[in-house]
């Protein structure tokens, strides 16, 4: 464990956990298409269109993630669009599935329990933005997590390994209730993609006190998806890793120097036509 830089990889073997068991309980088969992706990926398009209207476009960003009835200003911003852009902006189509599950890790009699919290269809979820136009600062809403995934005696056997290890990194806190976000992705790729990104806003924060930024529990036909660690202290990439299932990241996050991405992934074997990287991303938020 490097202290200095708190970050640690490790690989759910050394918990106890068998992949193959871990990828029966946690089935990623029925997620939900993330159309946040591109609505958020069309906002962008039109700020890069129109420099003189930023402001606008934000201050109507939200109105247009949340509704199916288009604003009339960014519709109206849409039809001046370029022919070129105005088909891009059309063409974006979805390239991720998620849902979502929220818990409470809670220190009682030296032991960390984990609870659910039911999470209301009204809460979105937002990420520290790295600048005045990073849409991140947007909330979005994700599908609920099946209770039956979010019940797994695997997922929380996992939250409560990577709290113990929070703790590790912070013992002059002496934590007793955390708050943990778990969410749980699918990234997918076919022959009409040349690449897709798990980090389409490339280096960044999330803004959480620790996160699992990564970890992998299953892949399929694909080449990429290479973990990258940055340090702004050292002005250097100080970790990469391609994960492979079962093996992943934990560090600190918000108000330290570590910022991290994920390189884009491609189709390894184009014959076959599609891929996916299957993982579940964690955050961690002290609360008392």
């Amino acid at each position: 464990m490097n202290l200095k830089y708190k970050i640690i990889g490790f690989n759910i073997k050394e918990f106890g956990i068998n992949i193959h068991e871990m990828k029966k309980e946690l089935p990623f088969d029925k997620l939900s298409w993330d159309d946040n992706d591109i609505k958020i990926a069309q906002l962008e398009l039109l700020i890069s269109q129109n420099p003189n209207d930023n402001d606008l476009i934000l201050q109507e960003a939200q109105h247009y993630l949340d509704q199916d009835i288009t604003p009339e200003k960014i519709k109206n911003l849409i039809s001046m669009l370029p022919a070129h852009a105005k088909h891009t902006f059309h063409a974006f189509k979805p390239f991720r599935k998620r849902s979502v599950s929220q818990f409470i890790a809670e220190n009682i009699n030296n032991q960390w329990v984990i609870r659910n919290i039911e999470i209301p269809r009204s809460i979105g979820f937002t990420q520290q933005a790295d600048h005045p136009l990073d849409l991140r600062q947007l909330a979005r809403r994700f599908p609920s997590m099946d209770r039956a995934i979010s019940d797994s005696p695997i997922l929380k056997n996992l939250i409560r390994h990577f709290v113990e290890i929070l703790c590790e990194c912070e013992p002059q806190r002496n934590l007793t209730k955390i708050g943990v976000t778990c969410h749980q992705m699918s990234l997918l790729i076919d022959n009409t993609s040349h690449s897709v990104s798990n980090s389409p806003e490339g280096l960044h924060q999330d803004g959480s006190d620790y996160i699992v930024s990564a970890l992998v529990v299953d892949k399929h036909n694909i080449e990429g998806g290479t973990s990258q660690l940055y340090c702004t202290e050292k002005e250097d990439f100080i970790k990469s890793h391609t994960l492979e299932p079962g093996e992943g990241l934990f560090h600190v996050d918000r108000n330290s120097t570590i910022w991290h991405k994920v390189t884009p992934i491609k189709l390894k074997d184009p014959l076959i036509g599609t891929g996916y990287r299957n993982i579940l991303g964690f955050d961690f938020n002290y609360i008392s």
